[in-house]
């Protein structure tokens, strides 16, 4: 996992605040398991929300499909699955809420070999898909229905004459569209009573408006300094709001794209926003977790909704206009009663686990997510018990328990270190610090990025060990640590071939690792560091990403959807065989 200066120097100084809401809808609702698992752990990583047309759902795309859930309650209802989707995706409903378009990886590669992406129609019903359009070249980014349901047009990073697409439902024609957006398109929204849409480029700080019948190019809006971040209509279709990353949103005529007037919005960035459907509101969701309303009529800020901890990168009025829905990156979906401005419900359980230990006594699972959160579930249940920060500045790149379970080692992929905190209380207790300021200075200077990847204890407890990864000149490390003290006891290897496995022997004497070394396993003394020859029982066996509880009844698999599903062991096993 790469990391880069801007990366480390972000990370840094953002802080995170905590806000607590009154009602929590069910943490993690088992729905859509399949027969042999026990429970899932994690809704997936979360994309947009959208209300369903006649305003009786809210759905929620994540890594894993999408999630209904009861637009006042905010309970889980259904969970539509479709294989081989592994992250967010954009999605719509088509106008009469019958089928919904998504953007997902295509099945097929191109004759290159170059990965393919597609526009799927689902059943909105069943989640069958119906059809599906070959053309993108990146990730579709972006996908919305013109009013009548008759087109779908798609945006995407493909760049070069790639960029924006559009298609006839019926028959699958694809319009030509001229490019413009040399670098990608990023959004693109279709106005609410005819065949205009509008487009957002990646990077060019524009918005262009089309001609949905003939493809052609109608309109340009400029003058923004940054990104243009989102794009709205307003009911009536008079007007078109777009927000930015420079914290502004801006009111265009939609006809002669004249700009009328500038809102001073979200501190750290306008990310989302949506008008109400009487047009009288406009929600914003900031760089900084706070949602605003506007008014549209006095263009003055109505109320601030607070509670997310980071950027809202999606929100939606319900059709009735009494709910607000907005999705955060802390991996929350909440829902505003729009008239008081007060919390209905907090969905919870979105996000992307990026690895999992289970305690030592086997009843609990504690998992690392992308936002630096640690996690932990009931192993029979799937059940939230207890959450904390791991590592406020970086992702969880990897976690295990020590072996008295007292302690978890948190591995953070932005600052070259490992946290070691108190698995009840989440109380700091050290930190192995691979590298100090100066050296990091250095390894930037030289583009030498250095990412620790697997950590284990020794069976005593008294020893940690790391392996890490000089990716950019293909190097590893494997450092022996004091698991009290957080000071590096013994350089064990560092040279050609980076880590990708550590583990210590049973009895604590030898450590075992896998690397870059053409499938070869290595085998070092742990008191010495002298190699050693592998035996046949130093071979590992088993998958990364499957967990086994020490008291053998069930198994955890981390996929790739960022979710973990448990079994029974018996069962687990018989299906591998």
């Amino acid at each position: 996992m790469k990391t880069s200066f801007f990366l480390i120097f972000t990370a840094i100084i953002v802080s995170v605040s905590v806000c607590s809401f009154p009602s929590t809808a069910q943490d993690n609702p088992q729905i859509g398991l399949p027969e042999d698992v026990i429970a899932r752990i994690g809704r997936g990583a979360l994309g947009e929300v959208h209300f369903s047309p006649d305003g009786s759902q809210l759905a929620i795309s994540t890594s894993i499909g999408i999630w209904f859930h009861d637009p006042q309650t905010g309970k889980a209802l259904e969970l539509l699955q479709r294989p081989n989707i592994g992250y967010p995706f954009p999605f719509a409903f088509s106008p009469d809420g019958n089928r919904i378009g998504i953007g997902v990886r295509a099945k097929k590669e191109n004759a290159s070999g170059s990965s393919r992406y597609s526009v799927e129609v689902w059943d909105a019903t069943t989640g069958e898909a119906k059809e599906m359009r070959l053309g993108h070249l990146d990730r579709v980014k972006s996908i919305t229905f013109s009013p009548d349901g008759s087109h779908i047009a798609s945006a995407s990073f493909d760049g070069f004459n790639n960029a924006a697409r559009l298609w006839n439902v019926q028959t699958g024609k694809r319009i030509p569209l001229k490019n413009t957006h040399l670098k990608g398109v990023n959004l693109v929204v279709f106005s609410l009573d005819g065949p205009t849409f509008a487009t957002v480029g990646r990077d060019d700080n524009t918005t262009y408006l089309w001609d949905g019948k003939t493809g052609n190019q109608k309109i340009t809006l400029t003058g923004y300094t940054k990104q243009v971040s989102c794009i709205a209509y307003s009911p009536d279709n008079k007007i078109i709001a777009t927000g930015s990353y420079d914290g502004t949103i801006r009111l265009w005529d939609a006809t002669t794209g004249t700009h009328q007037t500038t809102l001073a919005s979200a501190v750290g960035g306008v990310r989302s926003l949506a008008y109400s459907p009487d047009g009288n509101t406009i929600v914003c969701g900031g760089g900084n977790g706070s949602v605003q309303l506007w008014d549209t009529q006095t263009l003055k800020l109505k109320s601030t909704l607070t509670g997310h901890t980071e950027r809202v990168k999606s929100v939606a009025y319900a059709p009735d206009r009494n709910t607000i829905a907005t999705g955060s990156s802390d991996g929350t979906v909440r829902l505003w009663d729009a008239a008081t401005g007060k919390p209905k419900a907090t969905l919870t359980g979105y996000m992307r686990i990026n690895a999992a230990a289970y305690s030592p006594d086997s009843q609990t699972i504690v998992t690392g997510n992308q936002n630096g959160k640690v996690h932990f579930w009931d192993a029979s249940t799937g059940k939230l018990k207890n959450t904390f920060t791991g590592d406020k500045d970086g992702i969880i790149f990897n976690i295990t328990y020590s072996p008295d379970g007292k302690t978890i080692a948190v591995v953070s992929s932005y600052n070259d270190r490992v946290l070691l905190r108190d698995a009840k209380t989440g109380k700091h207790k050290a930190t192995l610090a691979h590298f100090g300021l100066i050296d990091t200075i250095f390894l930037l200077l030289q583009n030498r990025e250095y990412d620790i990847g697997p950590i284990a204890y020794s069976p005593d407890g008294n020893t940690i060990v790391t392996g890490g990864d000089y990716y950019t000149i293909e190097k590893g490390t494997i450092y022996l640590w004091d698991a009290r003290t957080g000071i590096r006891k013994r350089v064990i290897f560092k040279g050609p071939g980076a880590v990708r496995t550590v583990v210590f022997s049973k009895d604590g004497k030898r450590i075992i690792a896998t690397g870059d070394w053409n499938n070869k396993v290595r085998v070092w003394h742990a008191a010495t560091g002298k190699e050693l020859t592998p035996t046949l029982a130093d071979i590992p066996s088993g998958s990364k990403g499957l967990l086994h509880s020490a008291d053998g009844t069930t198994l955890a698999n981390v996929r790739q959807d960022g979710t973990v599903l448990i079994r029974e062991r018996k069962t687990a096993l018989q299906k591998d065989r």
